[in-house]
């Protein structure tokens, strides 16, 4: 719920956190001209106190702090071409001025930290973690001893291995995020003067940006800072066989992008640009649920870094802060807009279970699982081993929907329970199918998609519908219906076209018999063109050793091609020429190679396609 807002004009906000102390609460934004800082004890009247300017006019500022003291980290200068990490002495408010310095190095790096990206403070040892920092550490981490005397720190060491973009840092460890890199690090800081990397972890859609350890340690949250990504949780108890368990998106299919995640006991709170802000119920983490939603840009949506930047979820009366980047202001102009919402957490309602085959007793895969409610993200598919998991916030009786091609439909009544997990196994029975689909296909057409499918004969068949949804998490929806047949030994031809489009569309046909039997095709998608290429197909599923691929581009183009496995390697790159139009490829895998789950990422000019194949030969 919206309690207030407080607009900074002319000032775009960047990072928020917060501050409490005497039973007073403080928001500290990082405006463009310096942290600003906000009474917000009464959240619906909160009071503008005191901006620590800088000299400095830049779009990124991070905050954190440590006991009454605050940090500030930014990448501009100011025209002396200073920077610095910024001090601020909090114990004395509400009182103003609050004393402020500018720290910019000590002994070795002394006058050598000017720029950096963002900032975290391992609370509990009592040293800062500068990461980002241009022209000193490679971009890595500059570590400060906060403990004899925060508001002087002392320089204590660094890492510089490589560019880090933001982390995490608790008990003398830092989970860095390589944005650049696509993988996030484990890092032993043990040794302040040679810290020791354990481990590295490729993200989904590697551009790592943020991460996040959950409070027992075990499970680590990361966003990869792209257009469709996820917020995703990986097991990390053993650092030697880390183990990605679930991944998340807010609207599958829009084009949002994430940004930064933090945890609170159960739960993860995420800023997603345009898509405001979520409350995901983390509690099982392979199967995460967001529980809530609240849109702080709602004039827009989809790809684009407007909207939500940051968010605080930390203050003792549970008020949460969020910082907009910029918008129009209620006087004219823009800037930046501090929201204050008063959360709610509700545990999920979980539904998973196992899906078999009713003859053999096999797992099936790919069984669409769809829980007949209005709550968001309640749907998804059977894994390899016929095992799913899913749920919604809400509570009650809800029809569960199943399907799969080349079975009968199950439609079973189950009783979700908030923070409680229902376990429904499923048993399919195989149906004589009215038809024999040769094939099934959608292609982007200009604006629009064509689909075309072909039957080899068809028996009783009444019409044919053309079901679409706009990510594989949304629930299917009718888009049109073509007259079939009936009863026919040739071969017989239909076309359909779908003249609006999402950007990415998924659709199966509903073939209804005259009897009022339904059978269902599986699922093909069609992506338009707005990117210049795309991934069509991977094929076929399972892969036997030869993948074919097709893909579709508007111009002849140079990208690159890789397979990896789920420990972070890439085990076979090459570059990939395409032509305009369709483009065929076969990628013959080693045979040495074992069964199992690979990834393929194509990639080029700042865009990357990634899939998942399964190799059983």
């Amino acid at each position: 719920t919206l309690l207030d807002t407080v607009e900074f004009p002319g000032q775009n906000l960047a990072n928020i956190w917060g501050y409490a102390s005497g039973g007073k609460e403080y928001a500290l934004a990082g405006a463009a001209k310096g942290l600003y800082i906000v009474d917000v004890t009464s959240p619906t009247a909160p009071v503008k106190l005191e901006q620590l300017t800088d000299g400095i006019n830049s779009s990124w500022r991070e905050i954190k702090t440590y006991g009454s003291y605050a940090y500030v980290t930014s990448e501009g200068l100011n025209s002396s071409g200073d920077g610095g990490v910024g001090i601020a002495d909090l114990s004395g408010l509400p009182a103003v001025p609050v004393p402020f310095h500018k720290y910019t190095g000590n002994g070795v790096i002394a006058d050598q930290l000017h720029r950096a990206h963002a900032l975290h403070v391992d609370v509990d040892k009592g040293y800062a973690y500068i990461y980002g920092t241009t022209g000193l550490a490679n971009g890595g981490a500059v570590c400060l001893n906060l403990s004899p005397d925060p508001y002087n720190p002392v320089y204590a060491g660094q890492y510089n291995g490589s560019y880090i973009h933001d982390g995490y840092a608790h008990n003398d460890t830092v989970y860095g995020s390589h944005i650049y890199g696509g993988d996030f690090s484990i890092i032993d800081f043990t040794n302040k003067n040679s810290p020791a990397v354990v481990v590295t972890q490729t993200t989904p859609d590697a551009f790592t940006h943020n991460t996040w350890l959950t409070d027992d340690g075990n499970y680590l949250l990361t966003t990869d800072e792209k257009s469709n990504a996820y917020l995703t949780c990986y097991d990390i108890s053993d650092p030697n066989d880390i183990v990605e368990t679930d991944r998340i998106r807010t609207t599958p299919g829009s084009g949002s992008i994430v940004h930064n995640v933090h945890v609170l006991g159960n739960f993860a709170i995420t800023s997603w640009y345009r898509d405001g802000i979520t409350v995901t119920d983390i509690s099982r983490p392979g199967n995460l649920i967001q529980v809530a939603r609240y849109d702080t840009y709602p004039g827009q949506s989809g790809s684009g870094f407007q909207g939500a930047w940051g968010v605080y979820p930390y203050l003792p009366s549970g008020t949460i802060l969020v910082s907009n980047i910029q918008e129009s202001l209620s006087g004219g102009g823009t800037g930046g807009v501090m929201y204050l919402l008063s959360p709610n957490y509700p545990s999920a309602c979980f539904l998973e279970g196992k899906v078999t085959d009713a003859t053999t007793g096999q797992g099936l895969f790919g069984v669409s699982v769809e829980i007949q409610h209005s709550d968001p993200l309640n749907s998804t598919t059977s894994g390899l081993t016929g095992d799913y998991a899913t749920g919604q916030p809400t509570s009650g009786t809800f029809d569960v929907v199943f399907t799969k091609t080349g079975y009968l439909t199950q439609t079973i009544s189950v009783n979700l329970t908030n923070g409680a997990v229902t376990t429904q196994d499923v048993q399919m029975s195989s149906s004589a199918l009215p038809i024999e689909l040769l094939s099934f296909s959608a292609r982007p057409e200009g604006s629009r998609n064509v689909l075309r499918w072909v039957t080899a004969w068809e028996f009783n068949t009444d019409l044919h519908e053309i079901q679409r949804k706009a990510n594989p998490d949304s629930h299917w929806e009718a888009l049109g219906r073509v007259k079939a047949t009936g009863n026919e030994d040739a071969q017989s031809q239909y076309e359909f076209f779908d003249k609006n489009p999402f950007p990415i569309s998924f659709y199966r046909l509903r073939t209804i018999d005259l009897d009022g039997m339904e059978h269902f095709s599986e699922v093909v998608s069609a992506e338009q063109l707005t990117n210049g290429w795309t991934v069509e197909k991977a094929y076929p599923v399972p892969c036997l050793g030869n993948l074919q691929l097709l893909l579709l581009s508007d111009r002849e183009r140079e990208l690159q091609l890789a397979v990896g496995d789920f420990s972070g390697r890439w085990l076979l790159e090459q570059p990939l020429h395409l032509s305009k139009g369709e483009n065929h490829r076969q990628l013959i895998l080693p045979g040495h190679w074992p069964n199992g789950l690979y990834r393929l990422r194509v990639a080029g000019r700042g865009r990357q396609v990634q899939q998942i194949f399964l190799l059983q030969r």
